[in-house]
């Protein structure tokens, strides 16, 4: 027996082993799922309900407790060519029906007229119930134009003798989900019962927040009910997600748990997701949650197919990072939440930077793309540019300025108060991305005439409980044009001064974002930009908005009424946005002050105008 071995050799077997480790932990084909704990992390912030919670696809997944042993995957490679490998969305929507998949899916809202939990702090708290069905309702579109939603108050929905009303009648007969928000009223629940049980079979699933014990019990997802109509069908449910976690009552199931564990966040992102995840799953594809890089039983042997690429690509990467302490955690924690959860799978990430981290999710994600993933940026609402600043038509050199803000540079407008940085965020819109306390904003321009750097400073309170400052990279591009990296969208052949495509690398992932300048004071004592952005090898899409003055404080001379209709021009409303209201702000706390005193930022820009070639981006991704 020879001991020596090739290189070739010893990376092979190296490949095979961590293949087979990788299927033990995380695949559901094989009947498997990860053994390591997640501790219940705090909310990212005291406005957000964030419950790290282990995966809504495998949950209910068996443990196997023997290991696959390598050799089984000598064969693998004939295996993954001859096995269908995963139902389409498309299948998944119409298998128990065979018939075509629909073109468009309708949701019910049922709303009290109670406040609301959304809104926490926001400019504008606690809005009405009813407020929120109906505006959510409306904003399902500007994530795909097929998903409708209508909303009803609850008090018109009751009938006589405990039937509903015939408007409500022909909604639900017509929907594909109903939800229900704060719903207690005995009229409503006998409403809501009437028209499900005359509704027919098209209704996929029924889901609610805050409501009465007795609609609740009501709830149910696909072929999982949370009350079965007798004890024999509570034992075969039962029974079903015990033995075939891959069926129909076990997938109702996790998905359930996931739509109720989204609604309780009290976020206008995270109810839309609820409503998605379930119409992906029963009606028709969904591009936003069409993608995953989470392992499900819905992947069939998909998941062997990804699994089996990334130990062929990326075998050095990932053993590097499992054999780190603080990098395998971030993975676990990862693979224990739907990467498609934006709220939850990026605090994780923010919580774990590490050198290895990045490259393990540059090889497997960005470079070879194990998980064929694809999303692109919402191009709804179209949100209008600003065009006209101080009196005229806004050039590309005033947006410029509008984006250096108050930074002290010489480009700068002479509004500005010459600070280290250019805008402090109020607030903003997205659960995932603009609820981070103490953001710092710089914009700077770059070498290369009309270019520009964007750096963002922000501090993020991590799930095991540390406080720490994270930063990014952006290089900032004119929208349209024939400049490298520059939109290619039709929408922005022709795009005005104001509209900017931004691009970074974040933990290994390129995303993509298009900026446009909402609103801005003369005096630049306040602007809003819109952004709607896209991590397409991850497949996802994103859209929020910010509020953004020198200080970081709501701006008290300007009219409220003109802030609002920038922000309604982006489809959103006040109580959709985090960290601050006119008279407290989360994000610039006495508490958050104390502490940036302690642990200044380091706002030292990334890549000064006179040494562009340390662009990161360029020396990772050519790497």
């Amino acid at each position: 027996m020879t001991l020596s071995m090739s290189m070739a050799e010893r990376r092979s077997n190296l490949r095979s082993v961590f293949a087979a480790q990788l299927l033990y932990a995380c695949s559901p084909v094989l009947g498997m799922r990860l053994q390591t704990s997640v501790p219940n992390s705090p909310a990212q912030n005291q406005h957000v309900h964030l419950t790290t919670q282990t995966s809504m696809t495998a949950a209910a997944m068996p443990v196997l407790r023997t290991p696959m042993h390598p050799r089984s995957l000598l064969s693998m490679p004939s295996i993954l060519r001859s096995a269908p490998l995963q139902m389409s969305a498309s299948s998944l929507a119409t298998a128990d029906t065979n018939t075509a998949v629909p073109t468009t899916a309708r949701i019910v809202f049922v709303a009290s007229a109670s406040p609301s939990a959304y809104g926490r702090t926001s400019p504008m708290p606690q809005p009405p119930w009813t407020e929120v069905a109906a505006h959510l309702a409306s904003r399902l579109s500007n994530f795909d134009s097929r998903v409708l939603g209508v909303a009803f108050d609850e008090a018109e929905v009751g009938g006589a003798d405990g039937r509903c009303t015939d408007a409500f009648m022909d909604a639900v007969r017509d929907a594909d989900m109903v939800v229900a928000l704060d719903v207690r009223s005995a009229s409503a629940v006998s409403a809501i019962d009437f028209a499900l049980q005359n509704a027919g079979s098209r209704v996929s699933a029924m889901v609610c927040s805050d409501c009465s014990e007795e609609l609740s019990a009501m709830q149910f997802v696909g072929d999982y009910k949370v009350r079965a109509g007798s004890a024999l069908e509570a034992a075969a449910m039962k029974l079903s997600m015990s033995l075939a976690p891959w069926g129909g009552v076990a997938r109702g199931a996790r998905l359930h748990a996931q739509a109720v564990s989204l609604l309780q966040r009290a976020s206008s992102e995270d109810l839309v997701y609820a409503c998605f995840f379930i119409i992906h799953a029963y009606v028709m594809p969904l591009p936003l949650v069409k993608h995953t890089i989470s392992p499900t039983w819905e992947k069939g042997l998909g998941n062997l197919a990804e699994f089996y690429k990334m130990a062929t690509c990326c075998g050095g990467p990932i053993l590097r990072a499992v054999r780190d302490e603080t990098t395998k955690k971030a993975i676990d924690m990862l693979n224990e939440c739907d990467m498609r959860d934006q709220v939850g799978s990026y605090r994780v990430i923010v919580s774990f930077e590490t050198p290895l981290l990045e490259a393990f999710s540059l090889c497997i994600l960005q470079k070879n793309n194990c998980f064929n993933c694809n999303s692109e940026i919402l191009r709804t609402p179209a949100v209008p540019v600003l065009s006209e600043w101080r009196g005229a038509p806004l050039t590309w050199e005033t947006a410029s300025q509008i984006f250096y803000g108050h930074l002290n540079i010489p480009q700068a407008h002479s509004a500005g108060a010459r600070r280290d940085w250019s805008w402090k965020v109020v607030c903003g819109a997205n659960p995932a991305y603009d609820a981070f306390p103490a953001q710092h904003q710089i914009f700077y321009p770059g070498k290369a005439k009309g270019s520009i750097w964007y750096d963002p400073v922000f501090k993020v309170e991590t799930v095991d409980g540390r406080a720490v400052w994270r930063r990014r990279h952006y290089r900032v591009r004119r929208a349209g044009g024939t400049q490298k990296g520059t939109s290619n969208h039709e929408a922005d052949a022709d795009a005005p001064p104001g509209v900017w495509m931004l691009s970074t690398l974040d933990n290994g992932v390129i995303s993509n974002e298009r900026w446009t300048i909402v609103d801005a004071a003369d005096d630049l004592s306040w602007v809003v930009f819109h952004y709607s952005g896209a991590a397409s090898v991850v497949g996802q899409s994103y859209v929020g908005a910010l509020l953004c003055t020198d200080t970081g404080m709501w701006p008290q001379d300007a009219p409220r009424e003109r802030i609002e209709r920038a922000f309604a021009r982006c489809d959103l409303r006040l109580w959709e946005l985090y960290g601050h209201g006119p008279d407290e702000s989360f994000m610039w706390s006495d508490e958050q002050t104390r502490w940036i005193e302690i642990n200044p930022p380091p706002l030292t820009p990334l890549a000064p105008a006179e040494a562009e070639a340390a662009d990161r981006e360029a020396a990772l991704t050519q790497s």
